[in-house]
């Protein structure tokens, strides 16, 4: 299957995260540079989500998704909702919610239940690349993201 690349301003666009583990932590990185308004929703955390609550650049509730799911699609408008809690039954009520309040939706653990792939990011001074491989070769992908990542490195090295 083929995916469509699209590129979105994310500035202030509502983000809901559910989960604070790696996967999480990562991608919630890469949507902070972004711009994004992120809610961050997990009873334990990273250290990265910690620092970036504690810098205000996020959102943080610290509670299960159970706990808060009857306010939260209340409190805000989300664009898009993130599900990284690697529990089954709380990603896929992440996913039913999402999906009822039309929501753009991926679930990290599982990505047929997924709407959209979370790409790998290289970014130049004014470039941003995003690359996939529709879940079929994450390894390939790695290595392709780190290699244009240097090929745009070098090009503003050689810039300047």
């Amino acid at each position: 299957m083929s995916y469509f690349p699209i590129f979105i301003d994310m500035t202030d666009r509502q983000v809901l995260v559910v989960g604070a583990g790696s996967v999480a932590s990562r991608r919630v990185g890469v949507l902070e540079k972004f711009g994004a308004a992120i809610t961050v929703i997990a009873p334990n955390t990273s250290e990265e989500i910690r620092k970036l609550a504690d810098s205000r650049k996020i959102r943080l509730i610290e509670q299960t998704y159970e706990e808060v799911r009857d306010t939260i699609w209340q409190e805000k408008n989300f664009f898009m909702a993130l599900a990284a809690t690697g529990q089954t039954g709380t990603d896929a009520g992440i996913k039913e919610d999402a999906s009822s309040h039309s929501v753009w939706f991926n679930m990290a653990s599982d990505k047929s239940q997924s709407e959209f792939y979370f790409p790998a990011i290289a970014q130049g001074r004014e470039l941003t690349a995003g690359l996939i491989s529709g879940g079929a070769d994450p390894g390939l992908t790695h290595r392709v993201a780190k290699e244009v990542r240097r090929v745009l490195a070098e090009a503003e090295v050689e810039d300047t």
